[in-house]
């Protein structure tokens, strides 16, 4: 053999990777994806009904606030008003807005001579898991998963 040639078969162990290895690097990789994506869509979507339920609760808050600071003792049927007592942030839109990737639809009134309100929560995203909250005058939340939730609806437990 002449100097500083290598046989051939020292050559062949210095060629990379086989075509095995790649495919068992890709299938762990791949398996690894099917775990991880699902748990962070689910992570996703919870933060997204936390910062609702964030919301909501402000907006009982505002509700309260006006009422006790309102001569004719009723809530507000708009978002608008309740941003006044510094509870809502100052956005669009009056009975409905869109906060968080939910739409919520604000009711005020008054039944049977007593004033009422409520909201109603659902997800923009066709989630077939997403849940639906609705809150009123009492302060419960309620939800229902994969329709709108009402005050019949399961309430959060805190």
């Amino acid at each position: 053999m002449m100097p500083g040639v290598m046989p051939l078969k020292s050559r062949e162990k210095e060629r990379g990777f086989t075509l095995i290895e790649i495919i068992i690097v890709v299938a762990i990789i791949a398996i690894l994806a099917a775990i991880a994506v699902p748990a962070y869509i689910s992570f996703i979507q919870r933060a997204k009904e936390t910062s609702v339920l964030v919301y909501i609760s402000k907006v009982k808050k505002a509700q309260e606030t006006f009422r006790l600071e309102n001569a004719a003792d009723q809530y507000s049927g708009s978002f608008d008003e309740l941003e006044t007592t510094g509870f809502v942030e100052a956005s669009v839109g009056a009975a409905t807005r869109v906060a968080h990737e939910y739409q919520l639809d604000l009711s005020a009134g008054v039944s049977s001579g007593e004033p009422f309100w409520h909201i109603q929560a659902d997800p923009l995203a066709l989630s077939p898991n997403a849940r639906h909250f609705y809150i009123d005058e009492t302060g419960v939340v309620r939800y229902a998963v994969g329709a709108s939730a009402g005050p019949g609806s399961a309430p959060i437990a805190h």
